[in-house]
Parts: structure tokens; sequence; C-alpha cells
């Protein structure tokens, strides 16, 4: 099964095999992100948006099922345009969500 590769740097995605080992930007040769199946690359121009993205990937949300990219746009994105910012709060508050549930 493949999955989409991301590179933030050059705010590229590549389709490529899934792989436990770490992929390398054809382009800068940095190390490049498992975003998984049904991750959706912002075009290459919209900055903001793949920095979005990063902050998903840094926090370990990845688009691998149809459910967890439900779950992203719902619950974390929310908007079609989300600022950074409050990406970020909205995962702090989903992680104090799961703290209090235990």
């Amino acid at each position: 099964m493949f999955t989409h590769w991301a590179c933030f740097d050059c705010r590229k995605s590549f389709a490529k095999d899934e792989s436990d080992v770490p992929r390398k930007c054809p382009e800068c040769a940095k190390a490049m992100t498992d975003m998984g199946a049904y991750f959706e690359p912002p075009r290459r121009l919209n900055k903001k948006r793949w920095e979005v993205m990063k902050v998903l990937a840094d926090y370990g949300y990845w688009f691998n099922t149809k459910d967890s990219k439900i779950y992203i746009q719902n619950r974390i994105l929310q908007a079609k345009n989300p600022r950074v910012a409050d990406v970020i709060e909205r995962i702090e508050l989903e992680k104090q969500r799961k703290i209090n549930a235990e």
C-alpha cells in the first residue's frame, strides 16, 4: 500500500510505499514524514496550510485511516483554513480531554 511522504522544507509530498525506514526528500535530501495514505497535501505555494500540516505531524497526527482524517478535520482543524495558533490550542485541549478521561 502507498502512503504520502511529506517534506515540509520543500512543501512537497510524494506517494511511496509504506516503509519503516525514513525516506529522504529527492529535492533537499532532508528526512520526510509519513503523513498517511489519506493525506491531501496542500498546494506548494500555500505556506500557511503547510505550517498547519507540520504542526499536526509534530504532535503525532497522521492521516493513516479514513477515521483519522475525519477526526483531524472535525476536532483539530475545524475550518478550511485554520490559524496555526488555533490548531495548537485545539491539540492541547484534546490532550487535556484524554488526560481527564483516564
